[in-house]
């Protein structure tokens, strides 16, 4: 069965547009919070003596009141905690298949550490300590997260720095973005060289054709390679010249 993999930029329009609109509910998942409202104020389930239950409902609750003043539809209010907010689309695009904690999302995504100055969109960000994560954001670029940070402020955007997070990981089910070409490339002399023609080599490995070194150099053994895959895929114009069609069959988005 092929790996899910997911958009990384769904992921991040995901994240943004939950940006001042959803509640933090601990336990949630992202259902709509008007649903969640009835198990959420049912004094019977919480127990009445629970001050720090009722404390959290009420602030919830002063946060709800604010976003309906400015004219936010309830109906499309939805409550999550901080694993939550990813559980939820995660579930959603088949990626997982049951609910999971921060410490749990770390452990499914420690296998690629991040160091803290390194941090890129798509990113995990974690706090807690080296046997338990208690937290978790997602960073939407190197300067910005996306949260649900907590009962006062619900589903937010926090700049990473001025944040406490301790560790960052860089989950493996982001779809490989695509390489752009903005030039033809082709057999010349001198050789053209750049990242463009490297790129194109490792594309060329990835379909089978051996174009000699990864260099980034189109010397005769790329134009060879290039040549055959045109020939399979037929595109036979005799040449060995990546223009738009061949690009776009070798996986480029084509910008010439």
């Amino acid at each position: 069965m092929a790996k899910i993999l997911i958009n990384l930029k769904d992921w991040i329009d995901f994240l943004e547009s939950r940006v001042g609109i959803d509640l933090y509910v601990y336990g949630g998942n992202g259902e709509l919070f008007v649903n969640q409202l009835p198990q959420l104020t049912d004094l019977e389930h919480i127990g009445k003596n629970d001050k720090q239950t009722l404390n959290d409902v009420k602030r919830v609750l002063t946060l709800l009141q604010k976003r309906l003043l400015t004219q936010i539809d309830i109906y499309i209010i939805h409550g999550e905690d901080c694993s939550g907010l990813a559980v939820w689309y995660l579930m959603r695009v088949g990626i997982l298949k049951s609910d999971t904690t921060a410490n749990g999302l770390y452990e499914k995504t420690k296998h690629h550490a991040v160091p803290l100055d390194q941090v890129q969109a798509g990113d995990y960000l974690f706090d807690g300590t080296d046997d338990n994560k208690w937290h978790v954001g997602y960073a939407v670029s190197d300067k910005y997260a996306v949260e649900a940070q907590n009962h006062d402020v619900g589903v937010t955007k926090t700049v990473i720095k001025d944040r406490p997070w301790k560790y960052a990981t860089r989950p493996d089910w982001y779809e490989k973005e695509k390489p752009v070409l903005t030039r033809e490339l082709k057999l010349t002399d001198p050789y053209m060289k750049g990242e463009d023609v490297k790129e194109a080599q490792l594309l060329l490995i990835e379909k089978g054709y051996n174009p000699g070194k990864t260099d980034g150099i189109f010397g005769k053994n790329t134009e060879i390679a290039s040549k055959n895959f045109k020939h399979d895929n037929g595109l036979n114009d005799k040449t060995g010249t990546i223009g738009k069609k061949t690009a776009e069959k070798l996986g480029f988005i084509w910008e010439g």
